[in-house]
């Protein structure tokens, strides 16, 4: 069946054709314009409209690389619906890193937005009217904190049986439940009906070609499901569940010394690291593990302060 005639920004996007679009952003006290960047490919046939988004903080260039990567690789005549790509959803928190929002709060927690309200909520609520009600599945981007390293992961709600099925077609190493609670942009999505997972690995401000690499075939798999795109998922792995991660909290500063990897299956106890006394007075703190599981999440800074977390587990639902 021929798709239909798609609006975005006031613009008419015809079957078959691919465009560049700048929606504009709220109006800073400057009065420079700020725009975000959209990227939409929208197929001769009739299809879900899939929307893959990153950079929410400003910090997440792996996410960058993956939406990029994904439109180089598809065509128009190719793909069944739409596909519109966002690289950078906060621009302002790219250009002013380490600022994320003027107002200073999460962008993520602003949604759906106001249009009377502060800048994140403005640009939030721009975003959902423009871009997240006009979707059928939804795929956010994003990377550990600075100097935080993360496994390759998909997030999703265990509940909702179709973003669980997307999350393990994905193709990640872990799929992890989380809840609604404390996430407005999840619980939005739940609102309005549009099946979110979002996917996250390596560390912000930082490139991972292999954290890339899984996120772009794992977007292709998602799309291949949903039949957007042709032929059949390509899993490699069947992932591990999880459903609880936590960091394990220094207790004592010093130097970190790792002994464990990303990926790594472990057991109650077992010996994770160790903390030095950086002026060589003290003994060494060995880091163990609090329960069986798969490190997630490596803190990759050597100089750690007491309370800092040091290393991501995350457990099994089951034995198995």
């Amino acid at each position: 069946m021929k798709n239909i005639k798609l609006q975005i920004c006031d613009v008419t996007i015809h079957p078959g054709e691919e465009t560049n679009l700048a929606l504009p952003m709220p109006e800073q006290y400057s009065c420079a314009p700020m725009y975000m960047p959209i990227r939409v490919m929208h197929g001769q046939t009739k299809g879900p409209c899939v929307l893959i988004f990153s950079t929410l903080n400003g910090n997440e260039l792996n996410g960058i690389e993956i939406v990029n990567n994904i439109m180089k690789d598809m065509n128009a005549d190719k793909i069944s619906g739409t596909i519109i790509a966002v690289p950078v959803v906060n621009v302002y928190g790219l250009t002013h890193f380490p600022k994320r929002l003027p107002s200073g709060n999460l962008l993520s927690e602003c949604f759906p937005g106001k249009q009377e309200g502060n800048y994140g909520e403005r640009l939030a609520d721009v975003f959902t009217q423009e871009l997240l009600k006009k979707a059928d599945y939804c795929i956010e981007l994003q990377t550990g904190d600075l100097n935080h390293n993360i496994l390759p992961q998909v997030y999703c709600d265990f509940d909702n049986k179709e973003t669980r099925k997307l999350a393990t077609v994905f193709g990640a190493p872990v799929v992890t439940d989380v809840t609604l609670e404390g996430n407005s942009l999840r619980q939005t999505t739940e609102d309005l009906g549009i099946p979110l997972i979002v996917y996250q690995g390596g560390e912000a401000m930082r490139l991972d070609e292999n954290a890339i690499s899984v996120g772009t075939a794992g977007i292709k798999n998602i799309m291949q499901h949903i039949n957007s795109l042709p032929g059949q998922p390509e899993r490699l792995i069947e992932p591990i569940f999880s459903q609880e991660e936590s960091w394990i909290i220094s207790h004592t500063g010093g130097i970190l010394h790792t002994d464990t990897s990303l990926g790594q299956v472990i057991k109650e106890g077992e010996r994770l690291g160790s903390l030095s006394d950086p002026f060589g007075t003290g003994d060494k703190a060995t880091v163990r593990s609090p329960h069986d599981g798969i490190i997630v999440g490596i803190n990759t800074t050597p100089l750690i302060h007491e309370g800092l977390p040091l290393f991501k587990v995350a457990s099994f639902i089951d034995d198995k």
